[in-house]
């Protein structure tokens, strides 16, 4: 049996279900490439597990683990992944492949980013299509996620976006809420276009320092935004009262 595991933003939000499976299952792996936690070590989620588990790269879930995928027709094998289990597409893939070779597999869905949104005081009904920001280089400038945030905006939706993340670089990076706003002005310079994008930042979500920072000069005047990861940003849509109420009184 193949198992696909969210684990949480930190080792003490993995679900009672997620953690039984894994104490029962024969070899665990967990894919580090996405993310990491925001609060907790590595070491404690072995603890947790009673178990050492492999720490897998991009290429290391996209290539070398197939062995171990098709080892799950006589074996219990569980893939970990960091937040929720379907967030990126390339586990999607895994489970394709499961399917593909006959073996048996069970999703477990663990807490993600989205899952605290909320907290903001925004209401979730009101965000539109999630984006990802990803870090622009010499022959690599990407722009769709800027466009499907103006169509976010045409209609007054909030707008959840995912920042980049390069965990198999070195040395390793991770795009924060600064660099975030950075670029997406950036963009909006080349197409000589201005707008008056209000934002939030989501810093270290569900650690006991986590901030949630409203306006861009609390986002750019924050340490926190040095410090603390993941990272995300929201680019406001359209608030009502009561929305407007609590980003005043609660952050």
């Amino acid at each position: 049996m193949f198992y696909l595991i969210g684990i949480g933003l930190k080792p003490e939000q993995m679900t009672l279900e997620a953690l039984e499976t894994l104490k029962s299952c024969d070899q665990a792996f967990l894919e580090g490439y996405t993310s990491e936690y925001a609060e907790g070590l590595l070491k404690e989620l072995e603890a947790l597990i009673g178990k050492k588990f492999k720490l897998l790269g991009r290429e290391g879930v996209e290539q070398e683990f197939e062995s171990a995928l098709l080892s799950a027709k006589k074996n219990n094998i569980a893939l970990m992944i960091f937040g929720n289990a379907l967030t990126a597409t390339t586990h999607l893939q895994v489970l394709l492949d499961a399917k593909e070779n006959g073996i048996k597999y069970k999703v477990i869905p663990g807490i993600s980013i989205t899952n605290t949104i909320a907290e903001t005081g925004l209401d979730e009904y009101k965000f539109g299509r999630i984006v990802t920001l990803c870090y622009h280089t010499e022959n690599f400038e990407p722009d769709s996620f800027y466009e499907q945030i103006k169509e976010n905006q045409k209609i007054g939706l909030h707008t959840l976006t995912l920042l980049d993340i390069k965990k198999d670089e070195k040395p390793q990076k991770m795009m924060n809420c600064r660099e975030a706003i950075s670029l997406l002005e950036k963009i909006a310079k080349k197409k000589g276009e201005v707008n008056n994008w209000q934002f939030i930042g989501l810093i270290g979500m569900s650690s006991e320092k986590q901030k949630i920072l409203v306006g861009k000069e609390a986002i750019f005047g924050a340490i926190e935004v040095n410090e603390l990861f993941p990272q995300s940003l929201i680019v406001l849509g359209k608030t009502n009262d009561k929305e407007k109420e609590a980003l005043a009184k609660l952050h």
